[in-house]
């Protein structure tokens, strides 16, 4: 079974997974496995890849999901969600990491840890399984259920709960206790009007409650959620110091409820601790794998899947391949305009610089989007938003150079995540036979060598310059076009496909010598 989460947005880490799913073929029937509703005809076309015989499969996502959740019996679990949280569950597991998450600060971690040992010390009521992490509104900080929210409760006195249907799902709910019971019922406030429970008369022998309400998908942008009634806050009476703890960590100081509440760090570390095999995409990737979670795997860098040999003499076109969205490791595509009405301006004539990628779904990412259409208004510079495969191909095929610019100003030491982790995009047009001028940073590193099959550069003067040297050198271009197409091949479907399988091969007979060694 092969897991992404992210399946729909068809991006690099996705197509590596298909391209995964399509190699273990092999080895017995293959489920690949994501949360949205899609239509798998579609991905198949898109990804470009043989999927013939792989099925898929649609599992809501729930908090503390397994792999015998997504399918249960598989003999084998490929995660390549990012940033997952889902145990292996027991079975062969392998583990794709693009990037590993930050781990958080650590005066707030401690803090954190502080305020809940405090709480468990005194039995104040909190949330323990069934729900999704801490989110903020203007209201404070909620956590939505999964339907099915279970609160750790203290022994005696009562407690109440503020609660909302953030979704589309119904406000009616149930508190009953673990044995069945119901302890209470109400409406639920909506939209982040949080209203009270109420008064639930806990006794002595209780220790468990459940928040019960319908669960529906909620219907938000890149949202793949199962969730029911939101808890926004706890109230506690017959303890004054109980009360007086939710009253601080709810009310007063939510900030403290939140960092208590968030266990992420902690998650990440046990479920990346779940899996035989954890696999960086990229040198630059395990590094920071190995230095912020002490973990280290085989680098397996992801596949190539587009791009072909030379076809003809190419178009006078620098095209940049990158999705347009707001902060993260953003695309650069402003410096990029900027840096390209100035090669204009020093006299570079009948060359166009091509920007395409899908553009995010967030308001932040429409307003980056049109930012960019603004700037680039009035020079020879081509916007492709959302642009289908066969626009892409082309374009690439074209592409006599391709720029990539992720990283540029930023720091590599406090944000190593806002730089290129492999450079997928890149791969792709040096195998489509583009020079690559890219910024020098990140993974990409690692795919370009500097003044052999294209150059890397640190500020925009010097991608300036390096891309006048190869539109006024054609031998150049076309020596270094040659080297590009010729590393590319280190990332060939193929390749790809046969080291998955070797990879799979070894943990499973490691595996079962484990078994027969007990």
């Amino acid at each position: 079974m092969v897991f992404d989460g992210w399946l729909e947005t068809l991006g690099g880490g996705e197509r590596q997974v298909l391209a995964a799913a399509a190699a273990l073929r092999e080895m017995g029937s293959v489920t690949v496995v994501s949360h949205r509703a899609i239509e798998w005809r579609d991905v198949v076309e898109r990804a470009g890849l043989d999927l013939d015989q792989v099925r898929y499969r649609r599992v809501p996502e729930t908090p503390q999901l397994t792999g015998d959740d997504l399918v249960p019996g598989c003999d084998l679990l490929v995660n390549g969600t990012h940033h997952s949280l889902v145990h292996a569950g027991g079975v062969p597991a392998i583990r794709f990491v693009y990037f590993p998450a930050r781990r958080c600060v650590r005066w707030i971690e401690v803090s954190g840890n502080l305020v809940r040992r405090v709480g468990l010390m005194l039995g104040a009521a909190r949330e323990s399984t069934g729900w999704y992490g801490a989110e903020c509104s203007v209201a404070g900080r909620y956590r939505h259920s999964d339907g099915s929210g279970h609160i750790s409760v203290g022994g005696g006195g009562a407690v109440r709960f503020w609660l909302s249907a953030m979704g589309d799902g119904g406000r009616e709910y149930t508190v009953v206790s673990a044995k069945g019971e119901q302890l209470g019922h109400g409406v639920a406030g909506t939209g982040g009007d949080f209203c009270p429970s109420p008064w639930i008369e806990i006794g002595n022998d209780v220790a468990d409650v459940v928040l019960k309400s319908r669960a529906t998908l909620f219907n938000s942008d890149g949202e793949s959620r199962s969730v029911g009634i939101a808890l926004g806050s706890i109230e506690e009476k017959g303890s004054l110091l109980r009360a007086g703890f939710q009253l601080l960590t709810r009310r007063i100081v939510p900030l403290l409820g939140m960092w208590s509440a968030d266990e992420y760090s902690r998650l990440y570390a046990r479920a990346l601790g779940t899996y035989d095999v954890v696999t960086p995409n990229s040198r630059y990737t395990a590094s920071w794998l190995e230095r912020r979670w002490g973990i280290s795997g085989p680098v397996i860098e992801p596949p190539v899947i587009s791009g072909g040999g030379l076809s003809g003499p190419k178009a006078p076109l620098i095209v940049s391949i990158g999705r347009f969205f707001s902060g993260g490791h953003n695309k650069k595509h402003l410096e990029m305009v900027r840096a390209f009405e100035n090669l204009c301006a020093d006299g570079l004539v009948g060359w166009r610089l091509v920007l395409v990628g899908g553009v995010g779904q967030r308001p932040e990412d429409h307003a980056y989007f049109c930012e960019v259409e603004r700037a680039a208004r009035g020079s020879p510079i081509d916007l492709f938003p959302d642009a289908d495969e066969q626009t892409v191909c082309d374009l690439r095929d074209r592409a006599a150079l391709g720029w990539h610019a992720t990283g540029y100003g930023e720091s590599g030491t406090d944000h190593p995540e806002r730089f290129e982790h492999f450079g997928m995009a890149i791969a792709e047009l040096m195998a489509a036979g583009a020079v690559p001028i890219v910024f020098d940073g990140g993974g990409l590193r690692e795919i370009v060598e500097h003044e052999r099959n294209g150059y890397r550069w640190r500020t925009l003067d010097e991608l300036c310059e390096y891309t006048m040297s190869l539109v006024r050198n054609g031998r150049r271009r076309v020596r270094f076009a040659a080297a590009a197409q010729q590393r590319a091949e280190l990332w060939s479907l193929g390749h790809y496909q046969r080291r998955i399988l070797a990879m799979t091969r070894d943990l499973i007979a490691s595996r079962k010598q484990r078994l027969i060694a007990r």
